[in-house]
């Protein structure tokens, strides 16, 4: 008898089995804290949609008065006192439409230009806006081109940035 056969016999540890592991636990079904991780999250990005669709909506009034300032200034008016009156009226009608006739429709001059500067005081109104509007009236008698499509320019900045920045 070979004496190493009977050591390796005797060998507790040469007696052991193979370990064998269970199988991996599987990702189907969700615990419950991951239903309602997916729950929050989907809730969250439906919320989010639903906000950016109504901001959208409710904007939707400022992007067609940009563009028609936008068609003002390109069209084929060439009077600058008719761009000015133009731009004011559109101005006027986004405010009737944002505040409402009874609040908006009566005001005029520098009643007006005080509603514009409280509804956007942010937004720098021009010096001489009075002068601007009362230019727009008055026609093109007493100030030169120049001076006219600077006055037309200051207007129809101002108006951009009050239709961007105006709030409720």
């Amino acid at each position: 008898m070979n004496l190493n056969n009977l050591t390796d016999s005797n060998n507790p540890l040469n007696q052991l089995k193979d370990i064998h592991l269970p199988d991996p636990i599987g990702w189907w079904p969700l615990a419950f804290s991951w239903w309602v991780l997916i729950f929050s999250l989907s809730a969250i990005v439906f919320a989010l949609v639903w906000f950016l669709l109504d901001r959208h909506k409710r904007n939707a009034y400022r992007r067609e008065a940009l563009a028609e300032i936008k068609r003002i200034q390109t069209g084929t008016q060439t009077d600058v006192a008719e761009q000015i009156l133009h731009i004011n009226a559109l101005l006027k009608q986004v405010a009737i439409t944002v505040y409402g006739r009874q609040t908006v429709a009566h005001l005029s001059e520098q009643a007006w230009l005080d509603f514009l500067h409280e509804t956007a005081n942010f937004v720098r109104q021009p010096d001489n806006a009075l002068e601007i509007l009362q230019q727009a009236y008055q026609g093109n008698a007493q100030k030169t081109d120049a001076e006219l499509n600077g006055l037309a320019l200051s207007w129809r900045n101002y108006a951009q940035q009050w239709i961007k920045g105006h709030h409720l």
